[in-house]
């Protein structure tokens, strides 16, 4: 009976929607805020935070906390308030489109294909080592912004209907 009462339970369980992505995230108590290599004092300071800055949490593994970043980057939770995000991926893909635009005035649409492809088409076109660039810093910011980690994600840009280039980060 109670091993027929557990499946039933987790077979409703599975039939509930989901409708957003649950985030945690880091915001930034103090004026500025190391953000290190690893979870302790002992690790080098790679980068530092203001007062107000939010990032995506990873992890939390006791005083520290993990950030959503492209290299691993720790910050000491007593310097931060944690906070609870609920936001559907379209807002979210909305937000990072918005930044996309206000970042690179090259491009001319942006469409995506899932929640792990972006394709984009540009109105003049760089140097390929440019875009190579622009694809990695595309591709780490929308999972930077998205709190995506399920997989890679894959930036490609189009010429004349055609993958120009594409990248998976």
């Amino acid at each position: 009976m109670k091993r027929a009462l557990f499946f039933i339970l987790v077979f409703l369980v599975l039939l509930i929607p989901t409708k957003g992505i649950y985030a945690q995230r880091a915001v930034v108590l103090s004026n500025t805020l190391n953000v290190r290599s690893g979870p302790g004092k002992q690790f080098e300071v790679i980068d530092k935070l203001k007062k107000g800055d939010s990032y995506l949490i990873d992890e939390i593994e006791g005083n520290w906390v993990q950030l959503a970043w492209p290299v691993e980057a720790w910050v000491y939770k007593g310097l931060i308030k944690i906070e609870e995000q609920t936001a559907s991926l379209e807002q979210l893909q909305i937000d990072f489109q918005n930044w996309l635009l206000d970042k690179y005035y090259r491009i001319r649409s942006i469409e995506f294909k899932s929640d792990w492809q972006i394709w984009l088409k540009l109105r003049e076109y760089p140097s390929r080592k440019t875009l190579n660039e622009m694809v990695k810093e595309i591709a780490l910011e929308y999972k930077k912004q998205t709190g995506y980690s399920k997989r890679p994600v894959v930036v490609t840009i189009f010429w004349k209907n055609r993958a120009y280039i594409s990248g998976k980060y």
